[in-house]
């Protein structure tokens, strides 16, 4: 499957398509035509390493085969993404570059507004769940899993177009399908983790063969409590967990632990999680990473606990491209086969 999604990224940015086709397998043997355009070894790089980044992303290529690309971009379609990639192309390379790839789907240089649907063909919601906007699907019977990405909640701020960290692309290319669990309001956490939960039931009985629940902040907090609720989730990653504001404004710091330790002891054997706190965090109360050792080690959970990595500090570092360069092969790793790999 990895191997027909390179040859499709290939032929993009070779451009020998002169239509625009979703970057998602299909089954049988893969064939690559005969490229018409040469990448130079760095531009091969480049396409490489931008297939384990997230949406919105863009691939661009100049006429001399240099490459660039732009991926993480915030907005309701990719057009942030795409221009971020051409003016960066234009910079290195003095030359005007033209678009081979929007997000997981290939345009070689033709108008991305007309061939990039802004749902998948045949993709529906699930639950409350809502698939990745201009990202292609392969669907339940075809994908390797579903990935659900639930974002981080600020009071008077719409995070619904706001986009999946970065590492999330190391899942898509593995063949994950992409959704997201957006809250534009969040006044009942406690709803949304049970919502979320029926989602992943939903998503099983569609035939999704794993689903990993990930999110950051709030998006963190729900995922594992819907875990708790019982949700037949494989696998969740939560990244700088969080549901009772900035520790300076907690009238009680204490019930922030008392409920972080409560959701943790509700989590069973099964899945395996991915636990990420950073040094300087607003919103963290301490002592939590010992709390998530101890509860998930005595209810027998699989899990990683990375507490403080070094270099990022501060609730949103995730966020950070250098951490998805860092982390996000060994979060797939661990997810994955439940393999321990530096730095995790």
């Amino acid at each position: 499957m990895r191997q027909r999604i390179w040859t499709l990224l290939v032929a993009a940015v070779f451009g020998v398509t002169a239509a625009a086709h979703a970057q998602a397998p299909s089954p049988g043997p893969a064939q690559a035509p005969a490229p018409a355009q040469a990448l130079n070894s760095e531009a091969a790089r480049l396409l490489s390493e931008f297939q384990n980044f997230g949406p919105h992303r863009a691939f661009v290529v100049s006429p001399d085969g240099r490459a660039s690309w732009w991926a993480g971009a915030s907005g309701a379609d990719p057009a942030l993404a795409i221009a971020s990639a051409l003016k960066r192309c234009l910079e290195r390379t003095q030359q005007e570059c033209k678009l081979h790839i929007v997000n997981n789907y290939t345009v070689a240089g033709h108008d991305w507004r007309e061939l990039v649907p802004a749902r998948s063909v045949g993709a529906v919601d699930i639950g409350r769940l809502r698939p990745q906007p201009y990202w292609s699907m392969r669907g339940p019977q075809l994908a390797t899993g579903l990935l659900v990405w639930s974002h981080g909640y600020m009071a008077g701020k719409n995070s619904t177009e706001s986009a999946p960290q970065a590492w999330v692309g190391q899942f898509t290319r593995l063949g994950y399908d992409l959704y997201r669990f957006d809250r534009e309001w969040i006044t009942d956490w406690a709803s949304d983790a049970t919502a979320l939960a029926d989602a992943v039931a939903r998503a099983k009985a569609m035939g999704y063969r794993r689903v990993i629940l990930a999110g950051q902040s709030a998006g963190a907090w729900v995922s594992l409590a819907a875990l708790q609720r019982g949700a037949a989730a494989d696998g969740v990653i939560s990244i700088a967990a969080a549901h009772h504001g900035t520790v300076d404004k907690m009238r009680d710091p204490t019930r922030a632990r008392s409920e972080w330790q409560r959701v943790l002891e509700g989590i069973k054997r099964g899945p395996r999680l991915v636990v990420v706190n950073f040094a300087d965090d607003a919103y963290d109360v301490g002592g939590r990473m010992d709390d998530a050792r101890s509860i998930l080690a005595m209810n027998s959970v699989e899990a990683e606990i990375i507490d403080a990595p070094e270099g990022f500090k501060g609730h949103g570092a995730a966020a950070d491209s250098s951490f998805s360069r860092k982390f996000g092969a060994c979060f797939a790793a661990f997810i994955e086969t439940g393999k321990k790999q530096a730095p995790c």
